[in-house]
């Protein structure tokens, strides 16, 4: 059976075992170096010397006001000739200038542009048609009611861009109940129609139907 042989290190050698204090040591001596240098050079002087001040002196001096001289007025424009072609004018004529005062009140103002009518499309051409808001019925006129008369009469309206009636005319006509279809579609209310994003004028026809009761 082998025997086993331990072998154990010197402690005279060993660093381990000094290494503690070798730093104490060294950390001391550092220290000691350290302040003689310092003691040695204690004393820290400059070759600096601090300017003399220079006197200013401030002199004031009177400056004399300036004058101001009246220019004068400039020369008066020439009249210049003006050529003419008709020979009666002399040649000499000049326009000599005037002088107009608006101070004064204008006796009478020039009339105002007149206001440029709205157009007014075609009913296909809408892109929102009108409706009817408030419908109106027409009266029953006496004379043909004791005639005994019916029948039908369409009316043609132009619808304004507020919704009122402008202007109403009449497509198919019966003559005794004209008048009564035509002051009905006067009160008629509608919603304008548009074109695109506005309001645009635009004819539109009512039929109106008139039945006696039986």
């Amino acid at each position: 059976m082998a025997k086993h042989q331990f072998i154990y290190k010197n402690p005279q050698v060993d660093l381990k075992l000094k290494f503690r204090r070798v730093f104490e040591a060294s950390l001391v001596v550092t220290l000691l170096v350290t302040i003689l240098f310092l003691y040695s050079f204690k004393k820290f002087e400059a070759g600096y010397e601090l300017e003399k001040t220079v006197d200013v002196k401030i002199e004031t001096i009177d400056i004399p006001q300036t004058e101001q001289f009246n220019r004068p007025p400039p020369p008066a424009r020439p009249s210049i000739p003006i050529a003419s072609e008709d020979e009666d004018i002399p040649d000499e004529l000049t326009i000599e200038e005037t002088e107009i005062d608006f101070t004064q009140p204008i006796d009478e103002a020039p009339p105002p542009p007149p206001e440029e009518e709205e157009p007014i499309v075609e009913f296909y051409a809408l892109s929102e048609k009108p409706e009817v808001v408030h419908r109106v019925e027409p009266a029953y006129p006496d004379l043909a009611r004791k005639a005994g008369i019916e029948g039908m009469v369409v009316v043609k309206v132009l619808i304004g861009t507020k919704g009122d009636v402008e202007k109403v005319e009449v497509v198919k006509s019966h003559p005794m109940l004209d008048d009564a279809a035509m002051d009905a579609a006067r009160q008629f209310k509608f919603k304008p129609g548009k074109q695109r994003d506005r309001f645009v004028k635009v004819w539109m026809t009512i039929p109106f139907t008139f039945r006696l009761k039986k």
